[in-house]
């Protein structure tokens, strides 16, 4: 696959409109929300796909790219914080607040289609 591509101006604004993102940079560089990640390796263990994950908070990979998000998971799993279970204890409402800030964001973007 091919090196990620940079974003336009517009592009880079609708990413940072996402719950799910932190910042991005110039350079295009997508830094994800903490609760994010820790969401999504958390269903990632759960059998979850890592494109849908990204999709349903937004991230559309055809967007982002696949390998983006081929190496977002990568870098999460060498994380301790992230890749076991059993390691860093996360707050059972920080996990509802994170699903529903996920459903939000799923809600907010099918209205906006449908406003298109």
């Amino acid at each position: 696959m091919s090196e990620p591509q940079s974003f336009t101006s517009g592009q880079r604004a609708y990413l940072s409109s996402l719950a799910a993102v932190d910042s991005i940079d110039a350079s295009s560089r997508i830094r994800y929300a903490d609760w994010f990640r820790v969401e999504c390796m958390r269903r990632y263990r759960e059998g979850e796909k890592p494109a849908a994950l990204f999709r349903e908070a937004g991230l559309d990979p055809k967007l982002v790219g696949y390998k983006r998000i081929e190496r977002a998971f990568a870098r999460w799993k060498q994380s301790p914080d992230l890749s076991a279970p059993q390691g860093k204890a996360v707050d059972p409402r920080d996990q509802l607040i994170a699903a529903q800030a996920l459903r939000i964001q799923q809600l907010e973007e099918e209205l906006r289609l449908k406003q298109e």
